[in-house]
């Protein structure tokens, strides 16, 4: 699990598949995990209030998860959440460090990193620490720009 603080009320949060266990692929129960994922977080993130709750699944890496809050409630205990759930996104690795990634995978390259799609990776936790994955609204403005190497 790695939990990241983009700004007030706003976090990007990241379960590894192994974490999860045994995920249904379905909307429903990935939406009644994700609210059990996130209140397990709520002290430990002193979340309250309304959140947009935006879920990239991938069934080899885990859940990327992207909290904004919408509203600040007025009691310290309520805690709401509107879970968008994205099945069939795109999701690339994104590092500096060419070699880390794989000799049979479409590469490409834009502003000095190196773009691979996820599902060439054979062992996801051996290069994490080079890189970071990009997806959602974040990865469609790089792919217009990026040069296949």
């Amino acid at each position: 699990m790695k939990i990241e603080k983009a700004g007030e009320g706003k976090y990007f949060i990241f379960f590894h598949i192994l974490y999860l266990g045994n995920v249904d692929f379905h909307k429903d129960k990935l939406v009644e995990l994700v609210k059990k994922l996130l209140q397990r977080l709520k002290q430990r993130l002193l979340l309250h209030g309304f959140y947009k709750v935006k879920v990239y699944l991938h069934s080899k890496i885990g859940l990327f998860l992207e909290l904004v809050q919408l509203e600040d409630l007025d009691y310290d205990d309520s805690l709401d959440f509107r879970v968008l759930v994205f099945l069939d996104e795109k999701i690339y690795f994104r590092t500096k460090d060419y070699y880390c990634l794989p000799n049979d995978a479409s590469i490409y390259y834009d502003r000095g990193y190196f773009y691979c799609d996820v599902n060439f990776l054979t062992d996801i936790l051996s290069v994490v620490e080079f890189g970071e994955f990009i997806y959602g609204k974040r990865l469609y403005p790089i792919m217009f720009r990026w040069q296949k190497c």
